[in-house]
């Protein structure tokens, strides 16, 4: 059997490839578990978060120093045309306050299943449990052999979506790299990305599985700024966790110390101002007079804070939260205010691979031709989604490129298969 084309991985670029692809292909995708999408559904917290709301325009800044040379990748399928091909096949989509955009289901099997039924409607076979351990460029000849199960395919174009390192357990474990390597294709080094962030002393292990709506998380060097984003921050047993950190770990390097404001969403010459006088007027508990404060008053904000939270902040500037508020000294209290605006952390390490989102490295850009995702050194092999060097902030701006880069992946061999 000779396919026109041959994708390896199926996962979100692979399959995505697959649907993208008109009907009638002659084609196979060869994914080495026994289920395809495990990375798929996991996505966003099993919601799947598809991609992000807004200009496309705005989407370059997320991708780091790599932005910049994925444009027109993105610009040629962006997040209004991802939309309107869910949406076209039967699966609404809905855009969250924060942006993120997410099928409303709320189900990131949805997306899943839309998409290998729309790859087995274009033509495409699935195999599972085939590991592809080889590829082979015949000598003057535009026909690569594909070797999975030892049995070696034959096709003139190749989709490679194999994924990363990042969560090795869904079989995104970097091992396709190797098999890169023998043919001669070079990738960049390899780096865990959107992963927790340990710092010394940490002190939140008692709220584990708390969260806050909205953060600032500050990345330094010394006094100097590195990267500071707004967000949700989650508190785990053992690190620091959420969107706003996932980001931020990307920016992170030896050295470097965290600052955090758990309460963004206030003004911190208001709760210098308000709070103190709040305090030492009231009869109540401190910790009563904070709570209120954070969640009843409508003048201080809209972000909650949990009392939980709030409790132990208090308990790190020793002041007992039970004790009447205008007992507490303004020196305690200015301390406190402190600890909620600006609290500093040394960062001791970022988590690894087990724990990562994406990959950071791969493939790298300047190895492929920009607007086709066709590789520079062999005609007829193209890659698309996280085996790039491509990494993205969270918040669906990862998936997008892997749908972006498999579509034009499958327009450029669609072309080539018309000709």
């Amino acid at each position: 059997m000779i396919y026109d084309v041959i994708i390896i991985g199926a996962g979100a670029a692979g399959l995505f490839a697959g649907a993208s692809f008109p009907c009638g292909v002659k084609g196979l995708i060869l994914e080495k578990q026994k289920t395809p999408g495990k990375k798929l559904l996991m996505s966003g917290a099993g919601q799947c978060n598809v991609t992000h709301g807004g200009n496309i325009k705005e989407f370059i800044s997320h991708y780091g120093t790599n932005g910049p040379s994925i444009r027109s990748i993105l610009y040629q399928f962006n997040n209004q045309s991802l939309t309107r091909f869910f949406e076209s096949n039967g699966l609404p989509l809905f855009q969250r306050d924060d942006g993120k955009v997410f099928p409303q289901s709320l189900n990131a099997n949805d997306v899943l299943k839309l998409l290998v039924n729309q790859s087995k409607s274009n033509g495409f076979q699935l195999n599972l449990c085939s590991p592809v351990d080889q590829i082979q460029k015949e000598p003057d000849s535009n026909f690569f052999h594909v070797h999975s199960n030892g049995i070696a395919y034959q096709t003139k174009n190749i989709i490679v979506a194999t994924g990363g390192c990042s969560y090795p357990t869904t079989g995104s474990d970097g091992s396709f790299y190797a098999v890169l390597k023998k043919a001669g294709i070079e990738h960049t080094n390899l780096k865990p990305a959107l992963v927790p962030i340990y710092v010394a002393n940490y002190p939140f292990t008692s709220i584990s599985g708390i969260a806050l709506p909205m953060t600032e998380i500050t990345i330094q060097t010394g006094q100097k700024v590195v990267k500071s984003i707004k967000d949700a921050l989650l508190f785990t047993h053992g690190s620091f966790s959420g969107p706003a950190i996932l980001t931020a770990s990307r920016y992170v390097t030896h050295n470097n110390t965290l600052s955090i404001n758990y309460c963004s969403a206030y003004p911190n010459d208001q709760l210098f101002q308000e709070l103190p006088q709040l305090l030492s007027s009231s009869k109540k508990q401190f910790i009563t007079v904070i709570w209120d404060y954070f969640n009843h008053t409508t003048s201080a904000g809209t972000g909650e804070l949990p009392k939980r939270f709030l409790s132990l902040q208090a308990q790190r500037c020793f002041i007992d939260s039970t004790e009447k508020a205008s007992k507490i000294p303004a020196s305690a209290v200015k301390k406190y205010i402190s600890s909620l605006t600006q609290d500093h952390f040394i960062i001791e390490k970022t988590g690894g691979f087990q724990a990562a989102m994406v990959t950071s490295g791969g493939i790298p850009l300047t190895a492929i031709q920009g607007k086709t995702m066709e590789s520079s050194q062999y005609s007829g092999l193209y890659f698309a989604g996280e085996v790039l060097d491509v990494d993205g902030d969270t918040g669906g701006y990862n998936l997008q490129f892997a749908f972006s880069s498999a579509y034009a992946a499958a327009k450029q061999i669609s072309l080539t298969l018309k000709k």
